[in-house]
């Protein structure tokens, strides 16, 4: 039987020894995705043979994932599991690569798996984002080139003294966003402004006339994976977000291969900007849903 205990920094550790390389370009590989969004003590973490498994309870619904997957046994074995776990009770299981997917041989008749194209991923080269190369990165490269020549800037590594004014700006922000936000996203940063140290992230800082004009919340895996949680800025700056993203890229994640900038949950304007830098590809989720009630 399954034991859940809720998420801690403390998992960190164990949580890394059970991810599958094969699963390396999926957001659900990195325990910061799971521990930054824990913001209501919602997810609890589990671990029994070779695997690990995330639960999460959003509303009244409850998700299931998985980072240990590397094989249609694999899979098997852990959907048997929570089965078992929750006794004739609904839930999803999350996450599930193509791959999966493809070689599952037949699943009960009160299941079904839909492709989840707003929690697919974005996963771009790191060399692209760097350099900004080419016809297809040519409006990119001009906002960065532009934001040069126009504006006296710096670009540094976050340090707690600038905790305050990172939350003013984000809540600057969300007063001017024009799509639907999360309202518990606030609380993920102030999870990550205060865990960046245990947690491993690269937080950067562009500093415009001394003031912090965008932030970036950044990691690199394990399996050597860059990933990007959150990207803040005052778009009173023309090509700001052009510029954090380059910054970012050659700072922080310049010794990686690929940056996966997460899903787009659907929201038009976010999905037009992912695409707008030109992913190499968008590492597709599937959802399996069981229903028994």
């Amino acid at each position: 039987m399954l034991k859940f205990e809720n998420i801690s920094i403390n998992h960190k550790t164990e949580f890394e020894k059970y991810i599958n390389e094969s699963n390396k370009l999926n957001s659900i590989s990195d325990f910061n995705f799971f521990f930054l969004w824990n913001t209501r003590n919602n997810i609890q973490i589990a671990f029994f043979s070779n695997y690990c498994i995330i639960k999460g309870v959003w509303g009244n619904k409850t998700y299931f994932y998985s980072p240990s997957i590397a094989t249609i046994e694999d899979f098997e074995i852990i959907f048997k599991e929570l089965e078992i776990f929750q006794k004739g009770k609904n839930f999803y299981f999350a996450g599930l690569s193509s791959i999966i997917v493809n070689t599952i041989k037949c699943i009960p008749n009160n299941c079904s798996i839909t492709f989840d194209r707003n929690a697919s991923d974005y996963i771009y080269s790191t060399y692209d984002l760097m350099n900004l190369q080419g016809k297809k990165f040519h409006a990119k490269k001009n906002f960065v080139n532009s934001f040069k020549n126009h504006y006296n800037y710096e670009f540094i590594e976050y340090d707690k003294s600038y905790y305050k004014e990172i939350i003013n700006l984000y809540d600057n922000w969300m007063k001017n966003s024009e799509h639907s936000v999360d309202k518990q996203e606030k609380v993920a940063i102030e999870l990550a402004l205060d865990n960046y140290k245990e947690l491993g992230l690269k937080i950067g800082l562009l500093l415009i006339d001394g003031k912090i004009g965008a932030f970036s919340v950044s990691a690199i895996s394990v399996h050597n994976i860059a990933q990007v949680f959150f990207e803040k800025a005052n778009v009173n700056y023309k090509g700001i977000y052009a510029m954090i993203n380059y910054l970012t890229a050659n700072t922080f994640l310049n010794n990686t291969e690929f940056i996966n900038r997460e899903e787009d949950m659907g929201i038009e304007g976010l999905r037009k900007a992912k695409l707008s830098y030109n992913p190499t590809l968008i590492y597709e989720k599937y959802l399996l849903e069981c229903k028994y009630e």
